[in-house]
């Protein structure tokens, strides 16, 4: 394992970078705070062990700089008695521990032993996930776009680099990101996905940065926020184009200093989390147009992953209804006819992989006690139906709802080859109640009794 020393008192530092070499790491030794935050600027490394008393600059900026790291390095904290309340610090700030001066050499050994044991275990956790668990975390397909994303994401997933992903809405943006995160190697730290768009800008600071009592009104008790709470895992910023211009200034710093601190507080903290963004538009556009910083821009899209909207990738179709069938029915009790899959790819999917769902689903709950999904099931208003309109076409919603039971009642009828009782039952509705509704909508059917 690659270790840097920092420590001013050569009596200690140099047994000490002899055991750590007898136990067969690689050791760096300096003596001075500075000249070690120098090194930390071009050079990485696994682990970092230092005092937080040195010449030049203290223990905890050297915490601070090794955490920036990507990928950050683990620091174990050496101290003496005067400076207990510096170490508490440091584990705060993201330090795995911490040695009391004087301490056993074998106490140090003991620690570092730990790290290595600790990290090896992630790389194969890792690789084990690669082999085995990777495709669960993939977007489903066989298309040649899908393939490429699915390289990628193994490729990034291992790093800790921000990830801008970029796609319609319903593309599977969030699962691209939680892809990244579950392949990575902080799996088992927290994913916090923040849907920028549904906190109201006046909230969004509070939200993501945190806050101390007092610092505004309404702020009764110091709160933590989203950064915090992401720690060593991964902070996802979905639909990051609807962040405020002030709010983004501050991200902008965030990313860059790798630190932050709460509003209303004076002291800061680092930011630990791997940042991944999703937009659902052209941010060049928008930087263009003046809404979106360019600089922040050039910060995300360190590496960028764009998602083809379905329309683009029909051939997934079949896959990805076989792969929402065994999430939505696990029993395998429906299927869909050859016919209407045939059907459901000549439809614009304006609304993507979500719309696909939301029509499986809808499908499911009509179909009612028939094994076979028809397309009048899937999509009542038949192909297209559900394509985006044109403001001269908008249809009331009480008129698009009356059409999608209309269609839903003559499909259950035709199913059912105009037996009222069983085709209630398909529709999960008493015959009476089938009836009723009938009569409502105006179906040549209802001139008969609900009896």
């Amino acid at each position: 394992m690659d270790i840097l020393l920092v420590e001013d008192e050569r009596t200690l530092a140099i047994p000490l970078a002899d055991a750590l070499s007898t136990r067969g790491h690689s050791v760096k030794l300096f003596h001075d705070g500075a000249a070690a935050l120098a090194w930390l600027n071009e050079h990485h490394c696994e682990l970092v062990v230092t005092d937080v008393r040195l010449p030049g600059a203290d223990g905890i900026s050297i915490l601070q700089r090794a955490r920036s790291q990507d990928p950050p390095c683990e620091v174990l904290v050496m101290t003496g008695y005067a400076t207990v309340n510096q170490a508490v610090d440091a584990m705060r700030g993201g330090a795995i521990g911490y040695l009391q001066k004087p301490f056993p050499m074998e106490a140090l050994l003991t620690q570092v032993e730990r790290v290595a044991e600790t990290r090896a275990m992630q790389l194969e956790l890792r690789r084990l996930r690669e082999q085995v668990g990777g495709a669960a975390h993939q977007l489903t397909g066989t298309s040649v776009a899908v393939g490429e994303i699915n390289k990628r994401i193994q490729k990034v997933a291992a790093q800790t680099v921000t990830v801008l992903i970029t796609g319609e809405s319903g593309t599977g943006k969030e699962r691209v990101a939680r892809a990244l995160h579950q392949l990575g190697v902080g799996a088992e730290k927290p994913f916090v996905p923040v849907a920028c768009t549904a906190i109201p800008a006046s909230l969004l600071e509070g939200e993501l940065f945190g806050f101390r009592k007092g610092s505004f009104t309404g702020a009764d008790e110091d709160r933590s926020g989203l950064l915090e709470e992401a720690a060593d895992g991964t902070l996802f910023l979905d639909d990051i184009d609807d962040v405020p211009l002030e709010a983004q200034a501050k991200l902008l710093r965030v990313l860059q200093e790798r630190e932050y601190s709460r509003i209303g507080g004076h002291s800061l903290r680092p930011l630990r989390a791997r940042v991944l963004a999703a937009t659902k538009i052209d941010l060049l556009q928008a930087v263009a147009a003046g809404t979106f910083r360019e600089d922040l821009y050039f910060r995300l899209n360190v590496v960028p992953l764009r998602l083809v909207p379905l329309r683009e990738r029909t051939e997934d179709i079949p896959a990805l209804l076989g792969a929402l069938l065994r999430r939505w029915d696990p029993e395998g009790r429906h299927r869909i006819a050859p016919e209407t899959l045939r059907k459901l790819i000549l439809h614009p999917w304006q609304g993507n992989v979500r719309e696909l769902e939301n029509a499986l689903r809808r499908g499911l709950a009509l179909a009612g006690r028939s094994r076979i999904l028809r397309l009048e099931h899937l999509l009542p208003g038949g192909v297209g139906s559900h394509s985006v309109r044109g403001q001269d076409e908008i249809v009331p919603l009480r008129e698009a709802a009356a059409r999608a039971e209309s269609e839903s009642i003559r499909g259950a009828l035709a199913e059912t080859g105009g037996r009222k009782q069983k085709a209630a039952d398909l529709l999960g509705v008493s015959r009476k109640v089938l009836w009723q509704k009938m009569k409502e909508l105006g179906l040549e059917e209802a001139k008969d009794s609900p009896q």
